[in-house]
């Protein structure tokens, strides 16, 4: 018997009363399903399996959107559950490999089978600081890249010294929060779409969802927060493989054969994103299996299931961009969005206000490229008043 009708939903009303977006609550949320779930679930897409995992990270400006509150709201939820097994606060990829091992377990599927599996739920609060810097980060990038799939077969390695690895089913699932500068700082240039970016949830918010100069702690919270605790660990003793309902099957021909990564209408357009459109199926794939946890224990997935993980994906989808903003070939990527973000933050700002702003970190003369670039191409308008120049956003209005 669970408490709530729908976890998610309930994880959503739980952390209502916050100041993390909405957004950042529902995709930790997903992430602790996914946790729960581990690989011991999977959905039969065919002679395809599919395993639920994620990678979520939460992106924004440094303090203004909440992120580590999201995860420290959620991690106070999924520690209560000795069926999720999570990482350390900092890992190597040595350590990554020591603690997959470690996360042996076993459990019964509905056949009567005990299935062996690692199940691993990293939580992190900084990502650039357990990715590292993009100088030095190519280990355990490809660590992450060939585990998101879960690997039907064993990993093995091994060192020359202290014996090497053996883990029999991998599970790695990815929680962690990020400021665009970081994302920068953590991937190349080249490397954003593809790789292990395209397999990761940039979740993106600009701002938190409201003050709460007070965040009360209440005995109606304290009981929420057991029966999530209650309903997770019955969501974690959900095994076996996902199929789909005659309703769900239909749902999933129509959307997949309609579904066209290049379309010129879909909701991301940059070009960068194209190889993330690319795995977009799996995305949903893999959500669909946590939103069909949330609500039952039974493994069948539903029309609605697939309704409800494109409608939470495709949210995330149309900011996604902006998580890249400070990502570029150019030298001065970085600058041209400190410059933007500044103007747009004001609506107008004179030329003069705006150089005081940006000072430190753009001189005059780069200024001027970066504005040059901006007016080119269609980002910013510059006004003349007398011997002021001003400049403004396309949508701002003179109030």
């Amino acid at each position: 018997m669970r408490k709530f009708s729908n976890w998610l939903t309930a994880y959503e009303e739980y952390t209502k009363h916050t100041e993390s977006p909405n957004v950042f609550n529902r995709w930790c949320g997903l992430s602790a399903i996914a946790a729960a779930l581990g690989r011991k679930v999977w959905f039969n897409l065919g002679r395809i399996k599919k395993c639920p995992n994620l990678f979520v990270v939460l992106v924004a400006e440094p303090g203004c959107a909440r992120k580590t509150q999201a995860i420290s709201y959620v991690k106070d939820v999924i520690r209560e559950v000795p069926a999720i097994y999570t990482s350390s606060d900092s890992i190597t990829p040595e350590a990554l490999l020591d603690e997959l091992e470690q996360s042996r377990m076993e459990d019964q599927l509905p056949t009567g089978k005990v299935f062996i599996h690692n199940s691993l739920t990293i939580i992190i609060g900084e990502f650039e600081a357990f990715l590292g810097h993009k100088k030095d980060n190519n280990k355990m990038i490809i660590l992450l890249t060939d585990f998101y799939d879960c690997r039907q077969d064993a990993f093995k390695k091994r060192t020359k010294h202290s014996g090497g690895n053996f883990i029999e089913a991998v599970f790695l699932n990815l929680l962690s929060a990020t400021t665009p500068s970081s994302i920068a700082n953590s991937f190349p240039p080249a490397a954003i779409g593809g790789g292990l970016s395209s397999r990761i949830m940039f979740i993106w918010s600009g701002g938190r969802k409201q003050k709460i100069p007070i965040p009360e702690w209440t005995s109606q919270l304290e009981l929420q927060k057991l029966n999530l605790v209650l309903d997770l660990n019955t969501i974690s003793r959900i095994s076996g493989g996902y199929n789909f309902s005659p309703c769900g099957r239909e749902w999933w021909i129509n959307w997949y054969l309609n579904f066209d990564e290049r379309d010129p209408e879909r909701l991301a357009k940059d070009p960068e994103i194209t190889p993330w459109y690319a795995r977009k199926p799996d995305t949903i794939i893999k959500v669909c299996q946590c939103v069909a946890a949330a609500k039952r224990n039974e493994l069948l997935v539903y029309a609605e299931d697939f309704q409800d993980a494109l409608t939470y994906v495709e949210e995330v989808e149309r900011d996604m961009v902006s998580a890249f903003k400070t990502v570029g070939r150019s030298d001065i990527t970085q600058d041209i969005s400190l410059v933007l973000d500044t103007i747009t933050a004001k609506g107008k700002i004179l030329e003069s206000e705006l150089l005081q702003i940006v000072w430190k970190d753009v001189d005059k003369n780069k200024l001027n490229n970066i504005i040059e670039t901006l007016l080119t191409a269609n980002r910013i308008k510059r006004h003349f008043a007398g011997r002021k120049i001003w400049y403004s956003t396309y949508n701002y209005k003179e109030k």
